[in-house]
């Protein structure tokens, strides 16, 4: 973890807690046996399983670019929010680790997106957006990564977007 620091997961993890989720002690594990002390593109870019089991694909479908109601984005024109990253659109300031660190951690957890859902408008936030990975979709997932899939996945994507 060069990149992707013990801090930032430290930070994640009160997060993920703070969101009531289930397995965020499981994630620790994972993290400190692990996800810490992979290299970037051997260990994880080009992990094969990783793709297989969705950790990092799914909660970039939900939250790479975000479509919100009229108004609520802060370019009027394009109804849309980007989660930072530097494989989309964001046009936030990405030029160092830190940087990104404080705006990826304000839009998972902090910003309340106005958003239409089956049950009509609400806001919310995009970690609220994330759902289990179903096992019976993707049987590569054991049955505790199953289980832990929301936190996990949005360790993934952490771990992703950093880089």
């Amino acid at each position: 973890g060069n990149i992707f620091t013990q801090q930032y997961f430290d930070e994640l993890e009160v997060l993920m807690t703070a969101e009531g989720w289930s397995g965020v002690e499981s994630v620790r594990k994972l993290w400190e046996t692990d996800y810490s002390s992979r290299k970037i593109v051997s260990g994880f870019m080009k992990d094969k399983q990783l793709g297989k089991k969705r950790l990092a694909s799914m909660p970039d479908r939900i939250t790479n670019t975000i479509s919100v109601l009229p108004g609520d984005s802060a370019d009027p024109i394009n109804d849309k929010v980007c989660r930072p990253t530097v494989i989309n659109n964001f046009q936030g300031d990405l030029s160092s680790v830190q940087r990104w660190w404080k705006l990826w951690v304000d839009f998972m957890f902090r910003e309340e997106l106005h958003v239409q859902t089956k049950s009509g408008p609400k806001r919310k936030r995009p970690c609220a957006m994330l759902e289990k990975i179903p096992r019976a979709k993707y049987p590569d997932l054991t049955e505790e990564e199953e289980a832990i899939s929301v936190p996990l996945q949005t360790l993934c994507q952490a771990i992703f977007d950093s880089i």
